[in-house]
């Protein structure tokens, strides 16, 4: 199995027992304030599916789901987020060939070559996603319990094997142990 459908299925075994909206308040944003729209995470989440099952990867059931739902969780928490959310959100939510390269069998969000949308886009779904950004605040590594890790930017406990990409960050030990805090961009990217 590549390491794509791995992590997806470690993210629905993740999510499966902690719903994206559990114990959240479900209210969104208005979407003038934050300049999100919290609606057009099911078009991402759709073309995000749309992407791996074109890129070879389809995604398990239930990721579609899921993904939709730390989309809209993520927007309520998007001004922790580097890069252009609004920008990146706004790119997704409509089908765009161009929007995701394939690489390895993979989809990759390109987002026409706009770096600055692709990962804040990768933000908004990192800061939603409960084993990136739990909820549970912290200062330090032993606030947080078990195979977690304290990230000093979000000041949330984290699933060390997680994949957060785009995931606000100051040090490399703020992102999951597979990627590496991009200091320029402040935001959890691969090794």
């Amino acid at each position: 199995m590549n390491r794509f459908l791995s992590i997806t299925c470690l993210l629905i075994a993740a999510c499966s027992s902690n719903s994206p909206n559990a114990g959240d308040d479900t209210s969104m944003p208005d979407a003038s304030m934050s300049g999100l729209d919290p609606m057009k995470c099911a078009g991402f989440a759709q073309n995000f599916a749309t992407a791996a099952q074109t890129c070879g990867s389809p995604l398990p059931a239930g990721a579609q789901t899921a993904f939709e739902g730390w989309c809209k969780k993520g927007v309520t928490a998007a001004a922790m987020c580097g890069g252009n959310p609004a920008a990146g959100l706004d790119c997704f939510a409509s089908a765009d060939p161009s929007d995701w390269v394939c690489f390895a069998g993979q989809p990759y969000p390109s987002c026409n070559g706009d770096l600055a949308a692709a990962l804040g886009a990768l933000c908004v779904i990192a800061v939603g996603n409960p084993s990136c950004a739990s909820g549970i605040q912290c200062s330090f590594d032993a606030d947080c319990s078990g195979s977690q890790i304290c990230n000093s930017s979000t000041k949330q406990c984290m699933s060390k094997s997680a994949y957060c990409i785009g995931l606000p960050c100051t040090f490399d030990a703020d992102c999951p142990t597979a990627e590496k805090c991009n200091s320029t961009e402040h935001a959890c990217v691969g090794k």
